[in-house]
Formats: structure tokens, sequence, C-alpha cells
């Protein structure tokens, strides 16, 4: 190959058409398959295409939908891909309300969130790994509904609502109330997500919890977001318990809610949670965990959660983490060999 002529490339051409790609409005083009590609560049055109085109795919990351071509192999419908529509990006605090728009990164989304709750740090590092938390998109991770979602417990924990966007209306819809059943949600047709809001003035005690067969990069068996108000005598005057993992949806333990309600927040009202637990939950059993386990552990980060968050002498989180323990286990000095 060393004695073929050189043959330089002329970049003019290749720089002239990407320009005019980046620079149309909005980009589409057709596949071999007849099936559409869309690129709006703004919030609008985005609106106007969807209410075209209900049946359209969006698409963001890629990281679910990218599976169906190199893992399903399967053909693509019309997509409309919002990676160019800066305006779903942007994350920002108004009005005590945090909003976080739908294409934002996994990664800048769980930093704005960590950055006013510190104590869900960890849930953030475990969340896949880091490539994918920059490509991937809260947004797509809630609309998704896949019920070992991560986003959807720690968000239903913090009250989080959707502004849920067709053409020019907009609706808000608390997270807890999206899903509907296994991958459906309540968006109508011409309808998406356009942001999530959280908001920031509540003084709720909020933890995070995964439990996986591996720390890094795993599917969650179960993840819990939880989060407790308690007033000045330490009674729990509101209770958010999210878990994925238990049900064909992420969603609230409303009887173990009910159980903590107007309770001290004491060793009595954590067992009357976890007893309420066996009656929200019914969960199944696969690969991952039984159904059995499943439900324990979920008992079990009750438990965890009180005593990290419990009035008197609560534990630090290094105190209550089986990972952080391992760490700091001395190992016990062998005894001598005996003549």
């Amino acid at each position: 190959m060393f004695d073929l002529p050189a043959a330089p490339l002329d970049a003019a051409p290749a720089v002239a058409a990407l320009t005019s790609l980046r620079d149309a409005t909005p980009l589409r083009s057709v596949g071999g398959n007849g099936a559409e590609f869309i690129a709006p560049r703004t919030l609008d055109e985005f609106a106007a295409v969807l209410v075209a085109h209900p049946d359209a795919r969006i698409l963001a990351g890629s990281t679910d939908i990218g599976l169906w071509v190199n893992k399903m192999f399967r053909d693509l419908p019309r997509l409309v891909y919002i990676g160019a529509v800066d305006a779903l990006k942007r994350i920002d605090e108004r009005d005590g309300v945090l909003s976080i728009g739908a294409a934002a990164s996994l990664e800048d989304a769980w930093r704005a969130l960590v950055a006013r709750w510190p104590q869900l740090s960890e849930l953030w590092l475990r969340f896949a790994g880091v490539p994918l938390r920059h490509t991937g998109t809260m947004g797509g991770n809630v609309a998704n509904g896949s019920p070992i979602g991560d986003s959807a417990p720690v968000l239903m924990a913090l009250d989080a609502s959707l502004v849920l966007r067709r053409g020019e209306a907009t609706r808000r819809v608390r997270l807890a109330e999206f899903y509907t059943g296994y991958m459906t949600n309540l968006l109508e047709p011409g309808e998406f997500v356009q942001a999530i809001e959280v908001p920031t003035a509540s003084r709720a005690r909020v933890r995070a919890y995964k439990i996986s067969k591996r720390y890094d990069c795993d599917i969650s068996a179960v993840c819990a977001g939880l989060a407790l108000e308690l007033d000045a005598s330490g009674t729990v005057t509101a209770a958010r318990l999210a878990f994925g993992g238990m049900a064909a949806t992420v969603r609230r333990a409303a009887r173990a809610e009910a159980a903590l309600v107007g309770q001290a927040w004491d060793e009595t009202a954590v067992a009357a949670a976890q007893a309420a637990l066996a009656s929200d939950f019914v969960p199944l059993t696969d690969m991952r965990a039984s159904a059995a386990y499943r439900l324990q552990v979920a008992q079990n980060l009750l438990q965890r959660f009180w005593l990290e968050t419990r009035p008197n002498a609560p534990l630090a989180a290094s105190e209550s983490s089986a990972w952080s323990s391992r760490a700091n286990v001395v190992p016990a000095p062998r005894a001598e060999a005996r003549p």
C-alpha cells in the first residue's frame, strides 16, 4: 500500500455538507427502509413535529433505543432526535423549584440534585457508568417507565412533578401519578416530557439506597427513595417511600406511608411500616432476586433509614452501609502455631 500514489482529501465538500446539516431547520432524512429521522433545533419545532407525527419515537441519548438495533436487530420507526434542542437541556432553580430539562444528561441532572441533597451522592455515582451518565438523559430514564429505573424512586421521594407539553399547551403531573402500568403512562399522543420539577424548600430527611449484585454498573434488584418530614416533637408529618424493582412500575408504598404519618419516628412506627410493605407490594422473582428477598430487603431499608435519621443518636451512612463497613473491618490476628 506504500507504493500507491498519494490521495489527498479535499475537505471542503465534507465541511460544506456538515455545515449545511448543522444549519438545516429542522434536519430531516429518510432511511433505506423508509423510516424518517427528524432533528428539530428549537423547542417549538419539536412540539410541532410531534403533533404532526404522534407515532414517532423520541430519541435522546440512545442508551435504550440503541440496543434495539445492535441487540435486537429491529428496524427503527420514525425518530425525532432532541439532542440539538438546547432548551431541553437547561437546569435552573426559581422560586424554590429546581427545573431539570428532559434532555439534560444524567450526569448534569444528578449533579444538580446532589448539590442540594448530598445524601444522594452514592446513588449518583452508582448510576451506570460514566459514559452512559454523560449520554443518557434523566427525562428519558423517567419517561421510559422501567420498573427498575433508578431516577424515579428518588424523584418520587423528592415529590417531583413533570411538565408535559403537547403543541403549545402544557400541564403538570406529579411523578407519583404518572405511571399507569408496565411501561405505560399518562402521555397523550403528541405529548412529551418537557421538564422535571423538584421542590427544594422541603426540610425532609432524604435517603436513597440501591441493592444490586455488583456495587458498580449493575441493574437494581431494589432501589429505594425515602423522605420523611418531622415536626418539632419528632412526629412524622409526611412520608414518601418509593421503591423500584418491587412492582410493574416504580411507585410509592401508600400503606407504609400511612402507618408512619402521625406517629413518633421510633422503632414501633418502623415495625408497622415494615409490616405494611407486605400489603403495598407483591414483588416478582427473577434472575436478580426472589420475591421474598426483595420484600425483606425493602423492609430492611426502612430500618436503615430510621437508623440514619432517628432523632436520637442517628448513624452516619458509613456506619450503616455494608459497603463502607467492609473497608473498616480489621482482620482478627491469626493464632500462632503451637508445637
